[in-house]
């Protein structure tokens, strides 16, 4: 909310847009899904990097090359190494789980990224966020079911890619202390481009113009929902919009069913609201405890 000040924040505005970049994200799954179909899934990371960076060179023209100025260029590699490696792997993954069971297993981000700090960083462990995240874990537990199914690799690669963005959320939060988010969405898709071009070598397919444009409104409709994101959790109070950003999983569930006819397992569902609700608690907690530490 800073940056704002109180006369342009609006709930309603703020909800709208956490409500179309859940749908822009979706949509973004579905795209990938069936660009896959020819175009190696590194592949598409490249594409989406590089198309995504050429979206956002105008606003660093517009803002001008000193914005780029840093004193932290380690931890932007760092994390946008990570980043990109957990986008790949979320990408396969993807391809080979439907689009609700992929949903459930993400909104396990916050809650990992949580049990890091805890373990490593040194954060204060409270009851109640001990229970959330107990309650997260039997959640995962209910959408995978490990010893009544066996594990796929899809899965397998979305919890990696799930732990890897989780460890990406706390450098992010690291250098959001001193980095905007522009400066770090540009040093992002700088380390990202040429990271997944390489990997993308040995597989390399030229696009056809039919994927081309897809792989452009791939770029496109990340670029947006990102924007959206971003600018949701500035125009309202996160206790207001983080519980919309469940819809994802509505969006997952009808377009799996749309364009793929996959049939939602209700256990699915059930787990992905079970580890969406852990997630928001301790988000939506952890930003009150900041606010009362300001104060």
């Amino acid at each position: 909310m800073e940056g704002l000040p109180s006369e342009a924040r609006n709930p309603l505005l703020g909800m709208v847009c956490i409500l179309a970049a859940t749908a822009c994200f979706s949509s973004m799954q579905v795209l990938i899904r069936v660009l896959a179909v020819d175009v190696p899934v590194v592949e598409v990371s490249f594409f989406r990097s590089l198309f995504g960076l050429l979206l956002q060179a105008p606003l660093l023209f517009w803002f001008g090359f000193g914005t780029l100025r840093t004193g932290r260029i380690k931890l932007h590699l760092v994390r946008g190494s990570v980043h990109a490696l957990s986008m790949v792997l979320f990408f396969i993954g993807l391809t080979q789980v439907p689009m609700a069971q992929a949903t459930s297993l993400e909104f396990a981000a916050p809650i990992l990224s949580t049990g890091i700090a805890i373990a490593f960083l040194g954060e204060t462990v409270h009851l109640r966020r001990l229970i959330a995240l107990g309650v997260g874990v039997v959640g995962v537990l209910i959408v995978v079911r490990p010893g009544f199914q066996a594990v796929s690799s899809g899965q397998l690669l979305i919890m990696l890619s799930v732990v890897l963005w989780a460890g990406c959320q706390l450098m992010i939060r690291e250098l959001a202390k001193t980095e905007s988010s522009f400066v770090q969405g540009i040093y992002m898709a700088a380390v990202f481009t040429p990271l997944t071009a390489l990997a993308s070598i040995p597989v390399w397919v030229w696009p056809s113009m039919h994927s081309m444009v897809g792989l452009m409104a791939v770029a496109l409709v990340a670029t947006i929902g990102t924007w959206l994101y971003g600018e949701a959790f500035r125009r309202a109070e996160m206790s207001a919009i983080l519980p919309l950003e469940s819809t994802k999983l509505i969006w997952s569930v009808s377009f799996g069913w749309l364009f793929f006819s996959e049939q939602p397992e209700v256990l699915t569902l059930i787990g992905g609201v079970t580890i969406f609700s852990a997630a928001a608690y301790i988000t939506i907690r952890e930003a009150q405890l900041s606010r009362m530490k300001r104060v």
